[in-house]
């Protein structure tokens, strides 16, 4: 059996957990940006690093019946908490696909809009990714990214050496692998949160 794609902090069932949270949080953030980004009934959406499958599953429900959700992640544990609760909320137009957004091509598609969740900060090359998610958007889609832009802004309370060790090594690591230096020829096609 392949050795499961690691992220960074897991893909074990607390790991899912926190991430749901993570969404709850998040979320009125994430339907705000969405409704500006004119997500409705029908479209098509690319869920970028759609992780187990939170935003995929408010997605669908969007969309509705006649839309559908491309939900891509490299992790198969992501995946299939993603399928099982798509089952549990008997949502058929999601279509779960497992790819390294870092290395691999993105499927062939043409979408009215994409969604990000964090997803930037992590791959290699971030350019290359933005371009691929542009090409596979329709004329007047919306990107809509939810993103760390200056990791350096990262605070916990109280004070954490161990934290603050962190995320000097993911901007360390982000920039050695291509990250922190996109520029956006127009910006006013894409919704930042």
């Amino acid at each position: 059996m392949e050795q499961e794609k690691e992220y960074v902090l897991g893909t074990h069932d607390e790991e899912i957990a926190r991430l749901g949270l993570q969404h709850r949080v998040w979320r009125p953030r994430a339907t705000d940006a969405w409704l500006r980004a004119g997500f409705t009934t029908g479209q098509t959406l690319i869920d970028l690093g759609c992780g187990p499958g939170y935003a995929s599953i408010d997605l669908a429900e969007i969309v509705g019946s006649s839309g559908r959700i491309i939900s891509l992640d490299k992790s198969r544990r992501f995946l299939d908490a993603l399928e099982a609760r798509r089952i549990q909320h008997k949502l058929n137009n999601i279509d779960a696909i497992e790819i390294d957004l870092s290395e691999g091509q993105l499927p062939s598609m043409k979408a009215d809009g994409a969604w990000s969740r964090w997803i930037f900060a992590f791959v290699k090359n971030p350019r290359r990714l933005l371009t691929q998610v542009a090409e596979r958007l329709k004329p007047g889609g919306t990107f809509v990214i939810h993103e760390y832009l200056d990791y350096s802004t990262w605070r916990a309370l109280p004070q954490s050496t161990e934290f603050e060790k962190f995320v000097q090594e993911v901007m360390e690591s982000w920039r050695a692998d291509g990250g922190g230096h996109l520029t956006f020829a127009n910006p006013k096609s894409m919704i930042f949160t």
